[in-house]
């Protein structure tokens, strides 16, 4: 596949009109393949940000959580459906003790989550251990794997989870498996240079945001830059490969990127919409507004931080941006902007 350059100024002038707009302060768009970068754009708004510049991640966490997940997965020491409580017995209470590492995964598990309970933990600056045993304390709401509900929760599991079958922290087995090996280097759950980082408009003020950044959030906390996600995405396109360090087996890429919550409904407005979840990666939905084939595979973010790969275009699509509960809108119309960029390579004529 290969890029009109021309038609690639169609998204640029989206994430322009967008910033005038004030739906985001800055933005940076980068496009690459499976060989490395193929263009970026950068609207730097007042903040002066640029293809360095260290942008919150929020969501976009969940499926690098899962990636680790998979690994622990493929070397044999855990089973997707394997009940949480073998590992974390204090976890089997409360109408739990059915919840497997899939339902965690693809946000079925029908754990509760009250914003207000969880709000009024950061007010009171708890260490990030209280937040994991709210999750652990905590019933739900539906039998698991019967529906699809959004669910940060659910992530702190997993961290645990991590922790615990790794026995490393789950921030330092993230650095050493997955982003040392990819030449991830600014990519952390606190900005590596201070300097660098995105100001995050909407999240509080500078006390909220340093205590926020403490907490290592496997939910929503990492940082990174635009040049850190296209090599984890590159990696994605080469079949879990980065040079010589194989991150995830062909089958794990395989099994984490296809749509595995075939029946299963969330509710919309009192009514059951079909959902279209990967394991900690979003699929589209046929109906949706992406365009792009049934390969391709996502996430976005509250910062208005967008992430997409499509295997058959052999295209990562990154867009960051940093206003606390930003739409994905205008990420969404300038990934369809790249993608109508793209065109096939004309055959050989023999």
């Amino acid at each position: 596949m290969t890029a009109n350059r021309e038609r690639l100024g169609n998204a640029a002038a989206v994430m322009e009109a967008a910033v005038r707009s004030g739906a985001y302060p800055s933005a940076v768009l980068a496009v690459g393949d499976h060989e490395g970068t193929v263009w970026t754009y950068v609207v730097p708004g007042e903040d002066g940000v640029g293809l360095e510049t260290i942008f919150p991640l929020a969501s976009i966490t969940k499926p690098i959580v899962g990636i680790a997940i998979m690994q622990l997965v493929e070397r044999g020491l855990l089973l997707l459906n394997e009940p949480v409580k073998n590992l974390i017995p204090e976890f089997g209470q409360n109408g739990k003790e059915g919840v497997i590492v899939w339902h965690l995964l693809t946000h079925t598990s029908g754990l509760v989550e009250e914003e207000a309970a969880l709000n009024e933990l950061f007010r009171q600056r708890v260490p990030a251990e209280a937040f994991l045993d709210l999750a652990i304390r905590e019933g739900v709401s539906f039998e698991p794997g019967t529906q699809f509900a959004y669910n940060n929760l659910a992530f702190l599991v997993l961290g645990e989870l991590i922790t615990r079958i790794s026995g490393q922290p789950y921030p330092e087995y993230l650095t050493e498996h997955i982003f040392a090996p990819l030449g991830m280097m600014d990519t952390a759950f606190a900005p590596v240079d201070a300097a660098r980082a995105a100001p995050v408009y909407g999240f509080g003020d500078e006390e909220d945001q340093e205590y926020w950044n403490t907490l290592a959030a496997p939910h929503a906390g990492l940082w990174s830059t635009a040049a850190d996600l296209l090599a984890l995405g590159r990696a994605f396109l080469n079949e879990g490969r980065a040079g010589d360090y194989r991150l995830l087996s062909p089958a794990a890429v395989e099994a984490m990127t296809r749509v595995q919550t075939q029946g299963i409904h969330s509710m919309v407005d009192g009514r059951p919409q079909p959902v279209y979840q990967a394991l900690g990666w979003g699929k589209a939905s046929p109906r949706g507004v992406l365009l792009g084939s049934d390969a391709a595979f996502g996430h976005g973010g509250a910062t208005g931080t967008f992430m997409r790969v499509d295997p058959e275009w052999n295209l990562v699509y990154v867009c960051l941006a940093s206003r606390w509960e930003g739409s994905h809108n205008e990420a969404i119309r300038a990934f369809n902007a790249v993608c109508g960029a793209m065109e096939r390579a004309a055959p050989e004529i023999e």
